[in-house]
């Protein structure tokens, strides 16, 4: 028999019968009996015969029956018994013919069958028996009775007509029915049944008309263009409880209100979503109403909205266009068929009337009702805010109110016809405005008490505040034409601003008359301006109750009373009329309030309101409160109106004029002055006074009269007379300029007055004309009867006019005297210069040039006839010197005389005195002499005046210490016996105007303190004010102190640096031609001159210097304080001067510049010692030297800092100063302060060229940050720089990415090679860029790192420029280990790997090597093995596990999966057959080329993760195969195959197969097992074949091997396992 490939039995090794244990134990009775015995029926051949063939016809006939007949049946009958049902379907893309489905379904009693079930026919949908359309569907997979169907179809529509009905059904239903028709194929059990038939009902809820629709946002935010209407916005919450969802794209809808079409919205991009709420957002245009029904359909919505109610608003589709182009009919079908009715909510609290305000308001008592005044308001202000952004315009308005205070309603207003109304906008918002018609303001019967309150506080207080409840409509223009709207609530708080007792602005009397006088007052009439600072207004009306009265004090005296005939109070100013009584007599206050009347001052008076101030009873309360005060006027009218003076003969004698007065009288009642005192003042300044205790001047009412003449005593000071003539020279428009003038000489003589004031003038004639027209200010008191009233007044009239006659000129001679005296005072006398011509010990003669000046504005002549004496004047105490003779002077005005003396005598009154002078003259800018001269004669304006006496002071120019002695040339060109030769030439310049003729002189000089040599010359004559040429020689002498050799080296110091050393030059002796004089020696040793050297110019004494090494250790406190050192530095010099030098010792003083003349730091060196290696070249060091870094300069610095790390080399400039010691003839001198200002270079470290390298890479650790990497960086540094940098970190980036920093620790670079431990932190932000670097490290891989620096890599603040620059590039290579040596072990099963049905596990523990300096733990393995290149299988498993540093581990056990099935044997027969001892329990080293993926925690467990690939090849595994092989014979060709030896064989069964060939079909060979204990003859089968002669031996079977490492015998047994393995899982053979 063959198996179902056709293969012939026995060459597989398949039998014909099951190959249970107790079939093989038959052949192990063979072994055990040698002699046959009668066996059960069961063990005979006959029996087994029968039952193959019973076996062959079961299954020829029963297998395709079931198949063919069977199968089918049961398919249809699960098909139709199973359920479908969706928990979503998804309608997009609609269009008129198809649209796209998304599904998500369950099927149900799918049967107990795992099954594939494909729709190979378009499923066909109906509705009714209507088709729809039609849709593909994928195939599914059920199991275990229910299934999944998930698709995303295209539905094809057939008929649109019935499409649009049924989408109609669908929106409106609660549920509808599809009904599916097509054919099924369905796979089972390894077998197809085709053309099964799908009939199925599927029942799916509807839309249901979309229960519950919800506004949840309604606005109308603002006007639609053109006049359209009102933009429209809505968000509607649509509530679908069907599966089905469908993007519909944009829909269009029409929106009403109880049949009045509202207009038309749109929304975009809208979609209903199934079995969920979906929000669509509608926009559109409410639309005009142009019908009285219309417009009253839209005012009810508006008026209900606002009032808080509900309205039911419909909508009704309109169109769906998915594209927002193209309408869809069957879709815009369904929609149109949909009427919602939605309900229309405004939100809570909506408050359209915000607020009330009142405006002014009016409180009319002119009915006989107190407490039913009218009220009216012109400008009521509502606040009013619509909950919509569109234009409205209220225009008229209707309200009722009700007032309400103290918590209860105290009155009503109920203005219900409609008024006018107008809207406003402003930033505050939205206002309408209209007024509150004349409306009774109808008080409570309970109220009244509380409106009396209510008064006063209005009428006392600033506001009050009450609150107005009630309703109000408006009508108003909108887009959509004009609205009414009722019943719109509000309740405001409001406030009314009060009287606040007509405190605000005072009650101001604008006139007041006095018409009558009786014994007890004064009768007035009042004009009165009152400002009620409210906005209400008060009306008493007329009649009995009208009349309004106050009572008027003044200082609390009750003074009158003020009575209104009505009160009628407006906002604002109001201009009144009232009456007063005023009763001043008996109190002080009424006196006083008469006096400041009469005087015309104003007087504040109090007005005070009673309960009887009103007849009405409201208003009278709130009056009792008013208290008042105001400002009365005082009489505006004089009492006097004007005098006359006349001067008498002996007034300069007795001070007594006469005056004549003219009195008004201002008052309708006749006017009798009865006494009068007065004092007459002008411009406030006394001019006389009139006392008359009786006298008697009488002035009709409404006139005026002149009075007799009455005596006035008059001042005559010199102050008063000219300030009078002054003040009235102006008032007459006359130049006061002369008059002025003479009053300022009178009184300070320094006064400057140009002489053109007085050109022309003419005193006598000016007096008269200045007095015309005087006025004066008249202060009396007086007794007066007005009418029969009597009293007392105290008055002050300013500005009465008097006239004068000729007599004023009477006064003139009282002026003269001080104003002659003032013309001496303000001359001046000066000396331009005096020359002393040989001098002597007690005589010389004098040249005397001079000015006589300031001698007035005007000409005078003045003489000395008493001469004059001249003394020094000293310390402020005169000094007499000697005397000189003055002429008589003629001064012009402003010009002065000129003074011109030759050879004046000058006789030395004090030997002694005049040696302090010419000492003091010596050293002083200035000094002063004194001329005195008495009994001089003045004549000016033609008056001589004499007994004037003069004392002037001339001040003449000191010798200022001969400060301008100017060293012109100087210099040293040689050495001296002792010293260095000095030779000078200078110009003495003498600031003095005073000259002297000297002779020989010599000068000590002297430098800081200590004398350094001397200069002289001969016959020396300083002349005043001029310029003298001296040629001079001496030393500077050899210094022995240590002052001194400072000294010296600190005047070289400054002439080397351009400097001007001052000398201090002392006089030392003066011998003049004609000998020696004592008081000229005495003086001219006193002399000290402070000389300035002339400057060389800068010398570049330091030509040069280079730095030829230099260390900068930047690791101190201070990032700008660098400590420095250098062991080489050499510097060129030169001097200017001739004398031998030699120079022993260097300090320096350096700032670097960068650019020249930009100090950017500084650098202190020590004096250290100095060599000369060649002619000008000086070498030196130092060390440990800070270099500060000024603090202007720390970027330039840091610029500096960069370019030395990262470039070539730079140039920069040294600018400060060097400290020399040198050996000279003078000594051995320190020279400090050497200019130095040379240009230098450095070479840079140029760590960008150089680049870096990296070498001894090891990973020492890892945290959840970064993986710790120590390593070494490689710098070169070409420079002569050592620089100590501290802690420095670089970025290391890779491809572009930043994989981490690495940190050098006290990074120290010097020049040449330097080796820096380092320690990376990597950290690179992609995880692929990560996990490729590791791949790569692990794997030998070379990388081209990127090593840069950043702002932070150093805290040095003075490097992060430098280390931000560094940007290096160097090559890593990664390490070659073998991360999985040997030591690895799989230990697979034989039955496992041999199996056929399911993948295949070999267990496998591979030994992993941590190359790392710390721990590696691996939490996961992925990897994939190949054998000879051929897949074998892959593992992917938690390991947790822990490798330590250096050391191998080997893993827990993990599971290799091979694949399953019969492919693989294509790999595991070459495998098996290569190393055929394996199958004998052999262990075997095998190479596997492994691709891994490890998941890693670098560090140990909370070390740093990565996902590391690692490919190793030849990777030894050992292999050991365990488990025991199956029980059962070998196939006898394999038998004989692997044991061809029958030297132990007993008894053996070995069938000869025989194939015999019937035309047109295969013969089957049948082999069977012996069942004799002996040979027996050929015996015919049914096939006609003969069996061969049976050997006996013993059996070769599976569990024993192959048997032999034949590759051809191991192939052959593992195939036989296969096909064993196979049949015990009742599955046919495989080979």
């Amino acid at each position: 028999m063959s198996n179902a490939n056709g293969t012939p039995a026995n060459e597989d090794g398949h039998l014909p019968y099951d190959e249970r244990d107790e079939d093989y134990q038959e052949f192990e009775e063979y072994d055990e009996v040698t002699k046959p015995a009668t066996r059960p029926f069961y063990k005979r051949r006959k029996y087994w015969y029968f039952c193959a063939v019973m076996t062959v016809l079961t299954v020829a006939i029963g297998v395709p029956l079931a198949i063919f007949v069977i199968l089918p049946k049961v398919a249809q009958l699960i098909l139709n018994n199973s359920t479908m049902s969706f928990k979503a379907i998804q309608i997009t893309n609609p269009t008129n013919t198809s649209l796209q489905m998304s599904m998500d379904g369950d099927l149900g009693h799918t049967g107990p069958f795992a099954a594939t079930i494909e729709f190979p026919e378009p499923i066909k949908v109906y509705y009714g028996e209507t088709e729809l359309g039609e849709m593909s569907l994928p195939p599914t997979k059920a199991s275990g009775g229910s299934g999944k169907l998930v698709a995303d179809a295209q539905f094809n529509i057939k008929d649109q007509g019935a499409f649009g009905s049924f989408s109609a059904d669908m929106m409106n239903k609660e549920t509808f029915v599809w009904t599916l028709k097509s054919k099924v194929t369905i796979k089972a059990l390894g077998q197809t049944v085709s053309d099964l038939n799908l009939n199925k009902d599927l029942v799916l809820n509807g839309m249901a008309g979309f229960p519950g629709v919800q506004i949840l946002k309604f606005d109308l935010p603002s006007d639609a263009t053109g006049g359209q209407g009102i933009n429209l916005v809505i968000d509607t919450a649509m509530n679908n409880p069907s599966p089905i969802g469908i993007t519909l794209g944009t829909i269009v809808l029409d929106i009403g209100f109880n049949g009045t079409a509202l207009g038309q919205v749109r929304a975009t991009g809208a979609s209903l979503m199934g079995n969920s709420q979906s929000v669509l957002n509608l926009t559109g245009i409410m639309t005009p109403q142009t019908t009285p029904q219309g417009l009253a359909t839209v005012s009810s919505l508006f008026s209900a909205y606002i009032a808080g109610g509900t309205s039911v608003t419909s909508a009704k589709g309109v169109s769906v266009l998915p594209d927002g182009v193209n309408e869809v009919g069957w879709l815009s079908t369904g929609l149109k068929s949909m009427a919602l009715n939605v309900p229309l909510v405004a939100p809570p609290g909506l408050n359209i009337i915000q607020s009330i305000t009142l405006g002014p308001m009016g409180m009319n008592w002119t009915n006989a009702d107190a407490y039913a005044p009218l009220a009216n308001s012109p400008g009521v202000v509502a606040g009013f805010k619509m909950p919509f952004g569109f234009s409205l315009n209220v225009t008229q308005v209707q309200n009722s109110m009700t007032v309400i205070y103290n918590n209860k309603d105290m009155a009503t207003l109920n203005a219900l016809e409609w008024g006018a109304a107008v809207t406003t906008k402003d930033a505050n918002g939205t206002a309408i405005n209209f007024a509150l018609p004349p409306t009774p303001f109808a008080i409570a019967a309970d109220a009244h008490a509380d409106f009396d309150d209510f008064v006063t506080k209005l009428t006392v207080g600033a506001s009050q505040p009450f609150t107005v409840r009630g309703t109000a409509g408006t009508v108003a223009t909108t887009p959509i034409g004009e609205v009414r709207i009722t019943g719109i609530p509000f309740k405001s708080d409001v406030a009314l601003s009060g009287l606040q007792g007509l405190k605000t602005d005072p009650t101001v009397i604008n006139s007041l008359t006095v018409i009558g006088g009786t014994p007890t007052g004064l009768q007035i009439a009042l004009n009165l301006t009152m400002v009620n600072p409210s906005q209400l207004s008060i009306d008493t009306g007329v009649g009995e109750n009208a009349p309004v009265t106050f009572a008027m004090q003044y200082e609390g005296d009750n003074v009158g009373t003020v009575i209104f005939p009505s009160l009628n109070l407006v906002p604002g100013v109001n201009l009144r009329t009232a009456g007063a009584i005023f009763t001043p007599t008996g109190t002080p206050g009424g006196q006083a309030l008469l006096q400041k009347y009469m005087s015309n001052q104003a007087a504040t008076v109090d007005i005070f309101g009673s309960s009887s101030s009103s007849a009405i009873a409201p208003l009278a309360a709130g009056l009792a409160s008013v208290q008042l005060q105001s400002n009365m006027p005082g009489n505006p009218a004089q009492l006097l109106l004007g005098t006359a003076l006349t001067i008498l003969d002996n007034t300069g004698e007795t001070g007594i004029a006469m005056a004549t007065v003219t009195v008004n009288n201002p008052f309708v009642p006749g006017l009798t002055i009865k006494s009068i005192k007065s004092t007459v003042t002008y411009n406030g300044r006394t001019l006389g006074a009139i006392d008359l205790p009786s006298v008697t001047i009488s002035v009709a009412g409404m006139s005026q009269q002149a009075s007799q003449p009455l005596p006035l005593s008059m001042d005559l000071s010199l102050d008063s007379l000219m300030a009078l003539m002054v003040d009235q020279a102006a008032v007459n428009n006359l130049n006061a300029e002369p008059i002025k003038a003479l009053t300022q000489m009178a009184k300070d003589p320094t006064v400057k007055i140009p002489s053109s004031v007085f050109a022309g003038f003419n005193l006598p004639n000016f007096v008269k004309a200045a007095m015309a027209g005087l006025k004066v200010d008249v202060a009396m008191s007086v007794t007066v009867l007005v009418g029969e009233y009597e009293t007392s007044l105290t008055l002050t009239q300013p500005g009465v006019p008097t006239s004068t006659d000729d007599t004023i000129l009477k006064l003139l001679p009282i002026v003269g005297r001080p104003i002659a005296q003032s013309i001496v005072d303000l001359a001046t006398l000066a000396f331009d210069s005096v020359m002393i011509n040989s001098p002597a010990e007690t005589d010389f003669t004098t040249n005397i040039n001079g000015l006589i000046g300031n001698t007035g504005p005007f000409d005078a002549e003045i003489t000395f006839p008493s001469g004059s004496t001249v003394a020094w004047i000293n310390g402020g105490e005169s000094s007499p010197i000697g005397q000189i003779a003055m002429p008589q002077v003629s001064a012009k005005a402003d010009i002065g005389a000129k003074l011109a003396l030759t050879n004046v005598p000058f006789h030395v009154a004090s030997a002694a005195n005049m040696g302090a002078f010419v000492g003091y003259s010596l050293k002083a800018e200035a000094f002063d002499w004194e001329v005195v001269a008495s009994n001089m004669t003045v004549i000016a304006m033609g008056a001589p005046i004499p007994g004037i006496n003069m004392k002037k002071k001339v001040t003449l120019k000191g010798f200022n210490g001969l400060k301008d002695l100017a060293i012109e040339k100087y210099d040293l060109p040689s050495n001296d016996p002792n010293g260095i030769h000095l030779v000078l030439t200078a110009k003495l310049t003498n600031p003095s105007n005073v000259g002297i003729e000297m002779g020989t002189v010599q000068f000590s000089n002297e430098f800081q303190g200590q004398d350094i040599g001397y200069v002289g010359t001969s016959g020396l004559k300083l002349l005043p004010s001029g310029q003298t040429p001296i040629a001079m020689e001496g030393t500077l002498t050899k210094q022995t102190s240590e002052a001194g050799l400072k000294a010296l080296g600190d005047m070289f110091r400054l002439a080397l640096n351009g400097g001007t050393p001052n000398l201090i030059v002392k006089g030392k002796s003066v011998t003049p031609a004609s000998g020696p004089v004592s008081w000229l020696d005495s003086a001219f040793k006193t002399l000290t001159m402070n000389v300035t050297l002339p400057s060389l110019g800068k010398q570049d004494i330091i030509t040069g210097i280079t730095l030829k090494t230099m260390s900068l250790d930047f690791t101190g406190s201070n990032p700008y304080s660098v400590m420095t050192s250098s062991d080489n530095i050499e510097a060129t010099f030169k001097i200017p001067f001739s004398f031998p030098l030699s120079i022993t010792k260097v300090a320096e003083d350096i700032n670097i510049q960068l650019p020249q003349g930009h100090n950017v730091a500084n650098l202190k060196l020590p004096l250290g010692d100095a060599q000369t290696i060649s002619p000008g070249l000086l070498k030196t060091a130092y060390s440990n030297q800070p270099l500060k870094v000024n603090d202007d300069s720390h970027d330039t610095f840091n610029q500096f800092s960069k370019i030395l790390t990262t470039g070539p080399g730079v140039q920069f400039f040294l600018s400060g100063t060097a400290d020399t010691v040198a050996e000279t003839a003078a000594g051995a001198v320190t020279i400090p302060g050497v200019a130095v200002n040379v240009a230098s270079t450095m070479a840079g470290m140029n760590l960008n060229v150089g680049g870096a390298s990296i070498t001894d890479i090891k990973i020492v650790g890892g945290t959840s940050e970064y993986l710790e990497i120590n390593q070494n960086v490689v710098l070169q540094n070409p420079s002569g720089l050592t620089v100590k940098v501290g802690d420095v970190a670089f970025n290391i980036g890779y491809a572009g990415n930043n994989m981490g920093r690495a940190v050098v620790k006290d990074m120290i670079l010097a020049p040449g090679n330097n080796t820096l431990p380092a320690v990376f932190h990597m950290s690179p932000s992609n995880e692929h860029v990560r996990d490729g670097f590791l791949t790569g490290f692990v794997a030998g891989a070379s990388f081209t790192l990127d090593v840069a620096g950043a702002a932070d890599s150093t805290k040095v603040e003075s490097l992060k420029e430098a280390m931000a620059s560094v940007k290096m590039a160097s090559t890593i290579k990664g390490i070659t280990d073998k991360l999985i040596p040997v030591g690895s072990g799989a230990q697979p099963n034989i039955l496992e790997m041999l199996q056929m049905t399911a993948p295949r596990k070999t267990p496998v523990q591979v030994m992993i090597y941590n190359p790392f300096d710390t721990p590696l733990f691996i939490k996961r393995m992925k990897a994939t093995n190949y054998w000879q290149s051929k897949y074998f299988g892959e593992l992917d498993e938690e390991v947790n596990l822990t490798v330590p540093p250096k050391s191998t581990v080997r893993s827990p056990t993990v599971t290799m999966v091979s694949p399953a099935g019969l492919s693989f044997m294509g790999t595991l027969i070459p495998f098996m057959s290569a190393y055929p001892q394996m199958l004998l329990g052999i262990a075997v080293d095998v190479p596997f080329d492994v691709q891994s993926t490890i998941l890693t925690y670098v560090g140990g467990q909370s070390g740093y993760f990565g996902n590391v690939g690692y490919n190793q090849t030849e990777t030894i595994i050992k292999v050991q195969v365990g488990g025991k092989a199956p029980a059962g014979a070998l196939p006898a060709g394999l038998a004989g195959l692997v044991h061809d030896d029958t030297n132990n064989s007993t008894t053996t069964a070995l069938p000869s197969p025989t194939a015999t060939a019937t035309t047109g079909e295969t013969s089957t060979s049948t082999a069977t097992a012996s069942t004799t204990g002996s040979a027996s003859a050929p015996t015919a089968t049914a096939t006609g074949a003969a069996t061969e002669p049976i050997v006996k031996r013993q059996v070769q079977t599976l569990e024993d091997g192959p048997g032999s490492e034949d590759p051809a015998v191991v192939e052959a047994w593992i195939k036989a396992m296969v096909n064993k393995l196979a049949a015990d899982q009742g599955l046919p053979p495989y080979y």
